[in-house]
């Protein structure tokens, strides 16, 4: 395995699982059930530890952005228009965990839940809703992408299938507890964030494993420039 592989791989690896910084949540912050309320609301201003949570999406926003923008360098057709989409994740990550993190918690707060429905929170909290729906809208068109590059590699495409169907379902509950909120509103949320994570350890697999990007990009292996290497 080359180390032009091996990096972009682990990066986005450890992307996944940095995503992931919401398990620790009860032990840092007990005010939260590992399925209660947003996820967002552990790195909320006024919470405690919101500086750890805060940091975790911005390290794997920028390690996203980073990986992305060098392996968009590297690749064609479906796949380059899938690391662009993880660049733009990466980005939006990054925001949601600094400038557009939430002012307080209204699950756990009474005073901000009345604050928020009557839109007397800061810009910042107003436009957390805007950058989170852009890193998932973003993640969702990288692993269509992913996908669509994948339909050639029987097992490659059912572990993306997979993923999707993790990812989707916790979207649209999350979506629907919008609307109707209620107590499964964490669960679904939680749902969708083991998609998301799910995606980011696919997609690096796929750079890990396959080196011959550009015949499932549609293009011929042979007609790559020497010492180029496609993803």
């Amino acid at each position: 395995m080359s180390r032009a592989r091996a990096l972009p791989g682990l990066a986005l690896a450890l992307t996944g699982v940095l995503y992931s910084s919401w398990l620790i949540g009860p032990l840092l912050n007990p005010a939260f059930g590992l399925f209660d309320g947003y996820a967002s609301e552990l790195a909320a201003r006024d919470q405690p530890y919101h500086l750890v949570f805060g940091l975790g999406d911005l390290v794997a926003g920028a390690l996203a952005s980073a990986t992305g923008l060098a392996l968009a360098r590297r690749a064609r057709g479906g796949l380059r228009r899938a690391w662009w989409a993880l660049v733009a994740f990466g980005v939006a990550t990054a925001l949601d965990g600094t400038v557009s993190s939430m002012d307080c918690a209204p699950s756990v707060d009474v005073r901000c839940a009345r604050l928020a429905e009557v839109g007397a929170l800061s810009w910042r909290d107003q436009w957390h809703s805007v950058s989170s729906a852009l890193a998932i809208t973003a993640a969702l068109a990288s692993l269509l992408a992913l996908l669509v590059s994948r339909r050639g590699r029987p097992a490659s495409f059912r572990w993306g299938l997979a993923v999707a169907g993790v990812l989707l379902v916790g979207t649209a509950g999350t979506l629907v507890e919008l609307v109707h909120p209620d107590a499964a509103l964490g669960a679904w949320q939680r749902v969708q964030l083991l998609g998301l994570s799910g995606w980011l350890l696919y997609a690096g697999a796929i750079v890990v494993t396959q080196g011959d990007s550009a015949s499932s990009a549609g293009a011929r292996p042979s007609s790559a420039e020497p010492g180029r290497h496609e993803y």
